[in-house]
Formats: structure tokens, sequence, C-alpha cells
């Protein structure tokens, strides 16, 4: 859906603040790792971009990365996927969380709509989880 309507510059802008916000809490788990990886194939955007993009996590600039979203539809789908990222560990930490609010700023998306925004996706997850354990799925 929004995927293609995404410029390159976007999509790479995309994983460079992934990539920050992985960073962020000081320690990477395997379920960000395979978020990146997910995100990466849905984005079409290889491996060697991928890597290069980990290693020099250190150096992006949020803010300079938000800049390059255009249009507030681009805007909010970010903030949605990196709440999703940012609570995979099931525990959102205060630097994500400033992260997540200094982006959404920078692309003038509203504080209480990041927490709006927020609140779905963890009432997605826990929706997720439950239907997981109704229907016996990974007991767990």
């Amino acid at each position: 859906a929004y995927i293609q309507t995404l410029s390159n510059e976007e999509k790479l802008a995309y994983m460079r603040i992934f990539c920050r916000l992985i960073k962020a809490d000081g320690s990477i788990d395997s379920e960000e790792i395979n978020f990146l990886k997910m995100v990466a194939v849905r984005y079409g955007v290889d491996n060697a971009t991928i890597v290069g993009i980990i290693k020099s996590a250190d150096m992006i600039d949020c803010m300079v990365e938000a800049r390059r979203i255009v249009g507030r539809q681009h805007a909010l789908e970010l903030i949605k996927e990196l709440c999703v990222l940012a609570n995979i560990d099931d525990d959102l930490h205060d630097n994500e969380l400033d992260i997540i609010i200094d982006v959404a700023r920078v692309m003038g998306v509203e504080d209480d709509k990041v927490i709006l925004i927020n609140r779905w996706v963890l009432d997605s997850l826990i929706l997720q989880k439950t239907g997981d354990v109704i229907m016996e799925r990974n007991n767990g």
C-alpha cells in the first residue's frame, strides 16, 4: 500500500531511523533484527545496504532523516512502524520514546497523535498475542 508511494530516499530514511531506534536502548535483540530484515524485504532494500546502515547507526541523525519524509501519510506510517519496533521487545525504553517524539515533531506530527498511534499498536500486539493463545499457536 503506502510502501509503493515511498521514494527510495524515504525508504532509506525509514531504515536509518529504524536502526537508530534499535540501538537507542543499548541492546539489539533477535526480534529487532528480524523486524529490520522483514522491513528491508518489504521495501526492496538489499542486505549490503542494510549492513552498511547498521554499521553506521551511531552516526545517523534521525532529525535529518525525518526531514526526508514527504507528506503526512508517510510520516504517520513511519511513526506507526517506529512504535511497532519500539514495543517489539515488550519494553518501550525512554530513549526510544524520545526518538519517536523528536522524529514526529520534525515531521509535524502532534504528540497526542503519537500517543494514539502507540496505543493502537499496543492494542494490536495484545490482540495478536491473545489470538495466538486462543488458537493454540506457539503456546507461550
